[in-house]
């Protein structure tokens, strides 16, 4: 109904306006230098407006041809970024698959387009390394740092980790040195360092890195600790090896209070005095006072190791242990030792078995048939031999 009512009104405005116009058409005049046009003024006046129609539709179309070119040119840029990703993510599988050629191809190819080309360049290095081209695997490595200089932590990390694979242990701690300085704590840089420096042997320097390891809460503490106790006891080795007893007593002097209260660092520290002499009493004091606290296989088993001038006062003092740990091998093939020192064979022979009777190891099948050899029962010793050379062979 509107729309009627305004088509009338239309309709009448129409009919008055060309009424008005045949009783005075009105006249329009345009003069410019020599030039002179006259005609109606509603003529003028429709040719104006027709004129500004089409200044209008040509302002249209060629807002619809720069929206189009717009159009055009985006299409272009998500084509070339989708065959950018598809290039890239056909390199990223070619790499998992162990094509490392290819890999490298897709991924070189990827670059220009990629929203993210060091990652590119990072994956196109580990392919380079796998096919032993590591002139290139530097090569892109560079350029992933000319064009991320941000990242330099992620790309030392790569680069570390492509030097360690291939061998270049010195090259690859030189790495995570320097990514140490720019990130003390970082977890990553830590955790390799620690793996570096086991497999170098550098024990003192992974020693230095254990409190940040601590801070940085990378493993449990009692995984630490063992860690902890593990670079000790190599730490102890070493100086017997290198330094001598001056050198042992140094490491061990390193040790805090706690650590000292360690058995098994105390057992250590004792397999290397034992190794000078004039340590005896020295080690069985050891010995006997860390005994006191905790019981240690090990130590047993090196204080029936253990030459002193008075064996039979120690086979009367470890048979004391006997009263409190009557069912532990390790402490009967200690007193079997001790026994064969002080010449008590029966003994000696007695606790071997029991000992073998609770469980059956090498080395007291070796000690037994030592014992019976010397006894003069050669068939029985090399039985024992055997069978200490077959548990040997499956361990």
């Amino acid at each position: 109904m509107p729309r009627f009512i305004f088509g009338i009104l239309i309709l009448i405005a129409s009919v008055w306006l060309g009424l008005k116009i045949a009783a005075d058409p009105g006249l329009a005049y345009f003069s410019y230098r020599d030039w002179s046009v006259e005609m109606p003024l509603w003529f003028a006046v429709v040719a104006f407006i027709l004129l500004l129609v089409v200044l209008y539709m040509i302002l249209r179309l060629f807002d619809g041809i720069d929206a189009s070119y717009y159009r055009w040119k985006n299409w272009l840029r998500w084509r070339r970024k989708n065959k950018s990703y598809s290039k890239t993510n056909r390199g990223l599988v070619e790499l998992i698959e162990g094509h490392w050629r290819t890999a490298e191809n897709y991924l070189l190819e990827g670059i220009d387009q990629s929203d993210a080309p060091l990652i590119n360049y990072l994956a196109a290095a580990k392919a380079a390394q796998e096919r032993k081209a590591y002139d290139k695997r530097d090569l892109y490595l560079r350029k992933a740092h000319d064009i991320a200089p941000q990242a330099e932590v992620a790309i030392g990390l790569t680069q570390a980790k492509l030097q360690f694979d291939q061998g270049q242990f010195e090259q690859s701690l030189a790495t995570l040195n320097r990514l140490r300085n720019l990130v003390p704590l970082h977890p990553i840089v830590l955790k390799m360092l620690e793996k570096l420096y086991i497999h170098l042997g550098d024990w003192a320097s992974l020693l230095k890195i254990i409190p940040g390891l601590r801070k940085a809460k990378l493993m449990t503490t009692e995984q630490l600790d063992k860690l902890e106790q593990h670079t000790y006891e190599e730490l102890l080795k070493s100086a017997n090896k290198t330094g001598g007893l001056k050198t042992v007593r140094e490491v061990w002097g390193t040790l805090s209070r706690k650590l000292h209260k360690n058995t098994h660092l105390v057992a250590c520290f004792v397999a290397q005095l034992m190794n000078y002499p004039d340590t005896a009493a020295e080690c069985e004091g050891l010995i006997d006072a860390a005994l006191k606290k905790s019981w240690d296989a090990n130590l047993v088993r090196l204080y029936g190791l253990l030459v002193t001038d008075q064996p039979s006062k120690q086979l009367a003092h470890a048979e004391k242990w006997l009263k409190y740990y009557p069912q532990q091998p390790v402490l009967l093939l200690t007193l079997g030792r001790l026994c064969v020192r002080c010449q008590l064979w029966g003994k000696a022979r007695g606790y071997f078995e029991e000992s073998l009777h609770l469980e059956a190891s090498a080395e007291t099948h070796a000690e037994y048939g030592k014992l019976l050899d010397q006894l003069g029962d050669t068939p029985s010793a090399l039985a024992h031999y055997q069978e200490g050379l077959e548990l040997t062979a499956h361990i």
